[in-house]
């Protein structure tokens, strides 16, 4: 946790010469500092709107248009992108699209509830916010289709997990999983406005990856949606699980470990070291008999 102290220092280290000669540390945290400080301020805004991957955003626009899409295709299409996909489920909590006040946590259920013509629209209007915001996420583009990739990964996997495993609905476990690494996005997408930090992108990696479960956590709460699903967002990193998974927190984990593994390198560590699934974990039996289908549901939702 970042100290005010700390960053007051820079302000008063002084070498032997009678310069000044701010430790480098203490450099680092003030960049961190400010930078956080102004994200605080940009995420009590009624209104959050940031670049994910701007490719799979034109892409949902594009495939919108088939006039012969049913339900099952447009929320397939729809959860190919982490932001269009948690509005829309925003919207469909609404009381315009939710009178009675019962609350949904899936795509599926959105498309339904809003209708086609609303999803087109909404997507439509997103779609451009993207494209115009994609200059902020350049500096960054690898690094979100990275992000991007891993989501769909995570989100396939939570989905499999979900039905194989516990009486989680699915469709909410695949939300999950796309939408759990939505703060990253975020971060990428701020930082682009600061130099120093698009110069130094250990400091940058160090404040993402410690940030962007609560970042994460808070975009998801300004759209109002179910407490069990902003509480995975907010732990997923945490390294708490069980086998099998008792609710959406330990799906989430569960599924982000995996992902990270599938991909071929171990998660960040968590608190308590743990930083990948042991080599005797019991998922992995499941996840290499359905293999095939969380492949499908990965090159589905790309």
């Amino acid at each position: 946790m970042l100290d005010r102290r700390d960053v007051d220092q820079v302000n008063h280290g002084w070498g032997d010469s009678g310069q000044k000669a701010p430790d480098p540390a203490v450099e680092a945290a003030s960049r961190a500092f400010r930078f956080l400080q102004e994200l605080a301020s940009d995420l009590s805004q009624e209104s959050i709107s940031f670049p994910t991957f701007v490719d799979a955003t034109v892409k949902i626009r594009d495939a919108l248009r088939d006039p012969d899409a049913d339900v099952g295709r447009v929320a397939q299409v729809v959860s190919g992108e982490p932001l269009l996909a948690a509005r829309l489920v925003h919207l469909a909590n609404s009381v315009a699209f939710n009178p009675g006040g019962r609350k949904i946590a899936d795509v599926r259920s959105a498309v339904t509830r809003v209708g086609f013509n609303t999803v087109r629209t909404t997507a439509a209007v997103i779609a451009l916010e993207q494209v115009r915001a994609s200059k902020d996420l350049a500096p960054f583009a690898a690094e979100a289709e990275r992000v991007w990739r891993h989501s769909l990964d995570a989100a396939a996997i939570a989905y499999v997990l979900a039905r194989a495993l516990t009486t989680l609905r699915p469709d909410e476990a695949l939300f999950a999983g796309l939408v759990h690494d939505i703060g990253r996005f975020y971060l990428l997408s701020r930082a682009s406005k600061y130099p120093e930090l698009v110069e130094h992108r250990d400091e940058l990696e160090t404040i993402v990856q410690e940030w962007h479960p609560s970042i994460g956590q808070a975009i998801l709460q300004q759209l109002d949606l179910p407490e069990a699903l902003t509480v995975a967002v907010a732990e997923h990193e945490l390294g708490n699980y069980r086998f099998p998974p008792r609710n959406m927190t330990h799906l989430v984990t569960l599924a982000n470990l995996a992902a990270h593994w599938r991909e071929g390198r171990a998660a960040p560590p968590g608190p308590d070291g743990t930083a990948e699934l042991p080599e005797d974990s019991p998922v992995f039996p499941v996840l290499a008999e359905a293999a095939a289908e969380v492949q499908s549901l990965i090159n589905a939702l790309r």
